[in-house]
Parts: C-alpha cells; structure tokens; sequence
C-alpha cells in the first residue's frame, strides 16, 4: 500500500489549503476535481497530482482512488434551492467514493461531516450528513473517521459566511435577527480546521472516532453576529424578530415565492445549538483551536481579506 493521499473537493475552501499542507508536509497528494473545475486556480503554484473525478459518477471513481492509502472526503453541497441534491451528492456520492475507496481497500477514509448533523432538529443539509455518517462504518480493510466542523472563518471565506454577511448587509436601517440569537456556537479558523485534519493521516488512534472541529470560544450568535459587524464595517442597529414570526414568514415564502424571503433551514441554522464537546480531538490529535477574537484579528488582518 503506497502512501498516496486523495482529497475530495480539493480546490474548495478547506480543500485547497489541505492540500497545499499535506504537499508542504511532503505527502504525495491527488487533488479530485471535476471537469472544468471553476475553481481550479485555487491549486495554482502547488506540487500536486490532479485527477479528474465526479462523486456522482462512479465510474470515475476507480482510477482516483487506485494506490490511495488515506481518503479526505470533502466535496459536498452545502447551499441548495433544490432539496433532492442533499441527497444526490452529500448521500449517494459519498456512498460512491466510499465503495471504490473500500474495493481499492483504502485503508483511511476521513468524511467531513457537520456539526449540522448533530443538531436536535436539523437542516435539509444536517439530515443529509447524519444520514452520510452512517455510511462510514468499517468495511474489510477500511477504517472510517468522521469530523464535524462548525461555523468556519477566514480570508475569503467560507460559503456559509459569505450567505450570512450578505443577508447582514441585505436590509436597509436594520438587520432583522431570528429572535434573540440565543443559540451558542463555536466559529472556527479554517487554518485550524486544516492542522487538525493533517493530524489524522497515519493516525490508527482515529480509526473509528468521531470528532468535533469547533473554534476555541463559545458564544453565542447575538455576539458572534457583533463580532461580524465590527469586522466588516457593518453600522446597523440589530432589531430581534420573535422566532414564530420567522417561521410563518418562512412557511408561506417557501411556499409562494421562487426565491423566498426565509428559510426553515436558515432559521434552524441560527436557533441550533453547535458547541458540541472537543475533548477526545484534544486528547487524541492535540487539536488547539484559537479563540474567536484572535482568530478574526489573523483571519482578517488585512482589506484583502474582507469581502
């Protein structure tokens, strides 16, 4: 078994900087990426293999995973306005490149879940990661480790930020939070998402371990959504709307509009607890996660960083 490492997702936002570690850490990596990758140019400049693959299709699968020794997958949908794609892609896709992975016999198959899935009640996108981890059980020679990251920061990112921040600056005046913000959860560094994941490679103490990737604070969204207006210039006044009150504006756009006001998925999103217990990462893996404040002083610390 050669010592090849495959990532999934590769030119997304974790995904580009996982591999440009592992390469720096002198791991032989394949970067996965499909066909006219719009996204390919975040692999520039780095001493990779790339192959081109499709979780979708699995006949594509095959030559992806031949002499892989450890799996990253991370290629997943994380905003849809189409449902059924949750299922598609984050269910059957990983249950794709998990059965090549298993038939090439892999030995290492690391699935990047959610805290999502962990939710008491979840998303369209929780749901399909809960339902994802079931998938992930140990088959011949494969050993499976499940992470669930939280809220992820950094320069040019994520995805899910990005929605937010730009919801924030959607209304004039104001910014309409769902209720009082209550919901606490723990924002993390991309930079320390990536490090912890490198700790897994070779690692046969994470073989069938579940970990929780949260940031080193816990609070709550009211003050994670100051802390996003302080550094992003965001000079409006938060005005809570009564959580019910959200759920029948939710109801019936979802319902009526093409492009709804709210969603169900947004609210839970918002009112779901994430700070989830990180104790077996830090024991295991020695994962040290930044607290938020410093995170965001080294995740945004220049203009550039912003968007």
């Amino acid at each position: 078994m050669s010592n090849k490492v495959l990532i999934t997702g590769a030119t997304g936002y974790i995904g580009s900087k996982l591999v440009r570690k592992l390469v720096d850490k002198g791991y032989h990596v394949r970067a996965m990426t499909i066909e006219n990758d719009p996204l390919i140019t975040n692999l520039d400049g780095i001493n990779c293999e790339k192959i081109i693959g499709d979780i979708t299709k699995p006949e594509t699968l095959n030559k992806a995973v031949k002499e892989i020794k450890t799996v990253f997958h991370l290629a997943a949908v994380l905003v849809a306005n189409d449902k059924k794609l949750f299922h598609k892609i984050n269910f059957e896709g990983t249950k794709n490149i998990i059965d090549a992975s298993v038939n090439a016999q892999v030995e290492h198959f690391i699935l990047i879940s959610a805290a999502a899935a962990a939710y008491k009640e979840r998303t369209s996108y929780g749901e399909s990661k809960l339902n994802t981890e079931a998938l992930a059980k140990r088959k011949d020679k494969t050993h499976f480790t499940i992470i669930r990251p939280t809220l992820l920061y950094g320069s040019g990112g994520s995805q899910e930020l990005k929605i937010y921040i730009e919801k924030i600056r959607k209304f004039p005046l104001i910014i309409p939070t769902i209720g009082l913000l209550k919901s606490r959860k723990r924002p993390v560094l991309v930079d320390d998402i990536v490090l912890g994941l490198t700790k897994l490679v070779n690692n046969k103490k994470t073989f069938g371990k579940i970990y929780n990737f949260g940031g080193g604070t816990s609070l709550t969204m009211w003050d994670y959504t100051k802390l996003i207006k302080k550094t992003f210039n965001i000079n409006k006044p938060m005005i809570p709307i009564p959580v019910f009150i959200c759920n029948f504006i939710a109801f019936f756009s979802e319902k009526i509009l093409r492009e709804p006001i709210i969603k169900k998925d947004f609210i839970l999103g918002a009112t779901m607890d994430a700070d989830f217990d990180q104790q077996s990462a830090r024991e295991d893996i020695r994962y040290n996660p930044i607290d938020v404040y410093n995170g965001y002083k080294k995740g945004f610390r220049k203009k550039e960083d912003l968007f």
